[in-house]
Formats: structure tokens, sequence, C-alpha cells
């Protein structure tokens, strides 16, 4: 009798599961918990908290300002509808529970924002990655953000991905049921956000328009996380429309 491959027990194993998990709630502000992967992954503390002071200047979202690292292993993990990774190296391979935890939390409609802050075309990363969703979601492979997706739209209209790197043109994204569960990105866009103790920004971005870009762009998927397609039309709101023109006339966030 055949044997069947590994990733393919996992994956019918995790669909069964998966029928049994309660939905994902989330109590409170939102707060832009970070997936716990050890040494070499991490959102710097300046990126955080300006990236969470845009959010509420720009939209009615409460934002929960207080750090937090969820581990796969964690209870926790099915009370937040969105994670953030964002590594330079590649993390250690997950293990059986990992795997089926993490596929269990994106199939129940958590989000999975993945950042590569390494810069590099031949990035560790970006193989783990690509590796790790084989395994948790075999069913859909990465793939270009739909240029008419509501991501795309869902509060900014995107025409240039930005970021700190430019390599790639869009983001990545792997499917489930209809929507967006993991979006990455090669371009560190979490990377446009850390300023200094004097409100300097970190890096420097010599193209023009690349850092607001960028800055859009994560708004975007933040945005899109929590509503989904909800907001496909909603640029074109009036009230959306004057914060767009006053954020991008220096207006205060």
């Amino acid at each position: 009798m055949k044997t069947l491959p590994h990733y393919l027990l996992l994956a019918s194993g995790l669909l069964f599961s998966a029928s049994l998990l309660p939905p994902l709630s989330r109590a409170g502000g939102f707060s832009l918990a970070e997936l716990d992967l050890g040494a070499g992954c991490g959102v710097p503390e300046s990126a955080r908290l300006e990236l969470l002071s845009a959010l509420a200047g720009a939209t009615s979202v409460e934002p929960d300002p207080a750090a937090k690292k969820i581990k796969l292993s964690d209870p926790a993990l099915f009370h937040e509808p969105f994670l953030a990774l964002s590594c330079s190296a590649a993390p250690a391979s997950l293990d059986y529970d990992e795997l089926r935890a993490l596929r269990l939390y994106l199939v129940s409609g958590g989000t999975l924002f993945a950042n590569d802050s390494s810069g590099r075309r031949q990035s560790p990363f970006a193989a783990w990655l690509r590796r790790t969703m084989e395994l948790v979601l075999p069913e859909n492979g990465f793939q270009p953000v739909a240029k008419e997706h509501s991501l795309l739209k869902s509060f900014f209209i995107i025409s240039a991905p930005g970021g700190r790197f430019n390599l790639e043109k869009e983001p990545s994204v792997v499917e489930y049921a209809g929507r967006y569960a993991v979006i990455f990105s090669r371009n560190d866009l979490l990377g446009v956000w850390p300023k200094d103790s004097i409100g300097r920004y970190v890096h420097d971005i010599p193209a023009a328009g690349q850092r607001r870009s960028g800055e859009k762009l994560t708004l975007n998927i933040l945005i899109y996380a929590l509503t989904g397609s909800y907001k496909q039309d909603a640029v074109h709101q009036p009230y959306i429309m004057q914060r767009l023109r006053e954020i991008d006339a220096g207006a205060p966030r």
C-alpha cells in the first residue's frame, strides 16, 4: 500500500481539525502582534509605534500600543486577527505541532504578514517561507497580488509597492477560501517606518516616493486584514478621499 507524502498527511489532518476551531476573536484595541520565531526576526519598536499611530490617525481603528509576541504554541494565537513576521534570516524549521497551529490559525480567518528585511535577492527567509507554506497551505502556492484586488484599494489606491528595497513589483500572496491568508513583501515594508529618538528616519531611501508608497501599502495590508473586501469601493467615499488629501498634504495623522 502506498503511503501519502508527509505534507499531504499533515494537510488532511489539519483540514479536519480546522472545522473544530472556534472563530478568531479579539477584545480591545488592535495590536500589531508578532509571530515569535526567535532570533533573526522582529519588528522594530519604533516601526510598530509609528505604524499604529498612522493607522489610528487615518482610520477609526483604535490601536493597542503594548508590544505583543506570540508563539505558535500559545493559545492567544487565536485571539489575534493579524500577525506580523519580519525576518532578516531563516527561522528554524517548524515542527508538526507548530505547522498544525499555523494552519489552524490561517484557515480560521487569521492573516499572516511576512516581511523580508534582509534586502537579499537570494533570501534565506524567502526560501524558508515558501517551504513552510508548501506544508501549511499546500492547496495554493504564492502568486502576485491581483492588480484589481481590494488589497490595493482598501484605503489608498496603490500604484507602486514601495518599501525600503525595490526587489519586487508587488507583494506575493497565498489565497485560502477566497481571501489572502498570507501576504509577503520582499521590499521590507516595515523598514520605511522606524525613526530615531529625535524623529529622523532610521533608514535612508533614495528613490523618490518609495517610502510614502511603502507606508500606504503597509496601511492597506492592515486594513485589508481587518475588513477583507468590505472596502473594495471605500476609496470613493468622500470622507476617506478628504483624509487622503489631508495626509498627503502633510496633515497630522
